[in-house]
């Protein structure tokens, strides 16, 4: 049955209209008058427009977020969504308040952000962990009237390295559905459409979503990328490696794969982010890869994981496909020392871009951090 946000959504993509002109199979007359009563929509002559104020902006912000990251909107509008967000931003690291817990309906709420990285946990028994600062929040709480804030609450790093050391030593089957999840995770940061369950179908079974070509290729590469880098976990990180994931993730999408830079990169939204000189790059890509080839131990790969992420980064050796190598090489460092694998759903993007590439100052521990409770959240989720 449609709510009346499809209707809603259905309107604002059809207007001006007529209710007939929206295809719906059964009657929607109820939520016609509804829309019209929280002045979402007018209705003259039978004829449907949407009403431009602060709510209906509000609304249609959601909407718009929710099909453009490949989400049901529905679920924005849910009764208890911002009970259960309200709840999860205290100071409190508890995920199971009493006044959240025993209805069925708001675990829904809880495991769906859960699953989605909005909401990271670090203990399974009694759930403890923090709902991220996302931008949907702050919609929700504005079309809400809610004014309150939300506080991320994040273990210290050697309270997080101690229990990511604990875990069993992971041995990386390349057909397993984390490996698909990261190259699901890494395309979308790219903008590609192509969901977990459909890179799954494409790699696994071969069967082509009904997405553009250039998606389709940027998974199919990025799965090519990687199984590179599983045939080469035994010996030590190259330029010449590198330049072969960049080349292999770059193919017949851009004509500089594989080939260092000749000018400047300029990144997208952030003039803070500089990276190095065309003249610089060939050594201190030499440089990294020695800092990459010392490390030498479980721990030691923990603790510079935020390095090794953010030197790549900001030497962004290459035109084009320097975050997909950067997060290959990242997972790279995880799997030679049989660490769970660094996975990035979509819920987790806005804080991943805002300590990387869209940072305005360079904070390796920050960013550290942060992947290392991404890296224990999908352990504890699938374990």
């Amino acid at each position: 049955m449609p709510t009346k946000y499809d209707v809603f959504a259905k309107i604002i993509e059809k207007a001006p209209c007529s209710p007939k002109d929206l295809f719906f199979k059964v009657p929607i007359y109820n939520h016609l008058r509804e829309l019209e009563k929280k002045e979402l929509i007018k209705k003259e002559k039978n004829i449907l427009t949407p009403i431009k104020n602060e709510k209906s902006k509000l609304i249609f912000e959601i909407i718009n977020w929710s099909l453009k990251n490949g989400f049901n909107y529905n679920f924005w509008f849910k009764k208890n969504i911002i009970k259960v967000v309200k709840k999860l931003s205290s100071s409190s690291t508890k995920i199971q308040h009493k006044s959240i817990t025993g209805n069925q309906k708001i675990l829904e709420i809880v495991n769906f952000l859960s699953e989605n990285q909005f909401l990271l946990l670090y203990k399974k028994s009694p759930k403890l962990g923090t709902l991220l600062n996302h931008s949907i929040f702050e919609v929700i709480k504005t079309l809400n009237n809610e004014k309150f804030e939300i506080q991320e609450k994040y273990l210290s790093f050697g309270n997080i390295s101690k229990l990511i050391l604990k875990t069993k030593r992971q041995i990386i089957n390349p057909f397993e559905n984390k490996i698909f999840e990261f190259l699901a995770g890494s395309a979308q940061l790219e903008g590609s459409t192509i969901t977990i369950g459909e890179t799954v179908s494409l790699l696994r079974n071969n069967i082509y979503p009904a997405r553009p070509v250039e998606d389709i290729q940027m998974v199919k590469n990025l799965n090519l990328a990687f199984e590179y880098a599983l045939e080469n976990l035994n010996g030590n990180l190259t330029v010449e490696k590198i330049k072969e994931m960049n080349k292999i993730c770059l193919f017949s999408l851009h004509r500089g794969g594989g080939i260092l830079k000749k000018s400047q990169n300029k990144i997208q939204g952030n003039p803070s982010f500089k990276t190095a000189s065309p003249k610089e790059t060939p050594l201190k890509l030499i440089k990294f890869c020695e800092e990459f080839n010392k490390i030498s131990s479980r721990k030691e790969a923990l603790s510079k994981l935020g390095f090794i992420h953010n030197e790549f980064q900001y030497i962004h050796p290459f035109t084009d496909g320097n975050s997909r190598t950067t997060r290959i090489i990242t997972n790279w460092l995880i799997m030679k020392f049989n660490l769970p694998l660094l996975i990035l759903k979509k819920g987790a993007f806005e804080k991943y871009m805002n300590l990387t590439k869209l940072a305005k100052k360079r904070n390796d521990n920050s960013l550290r951090d942060f992947l290392l409770h991404i890296i224990y959240h999908e352990y504890l989720m699938k374990n």
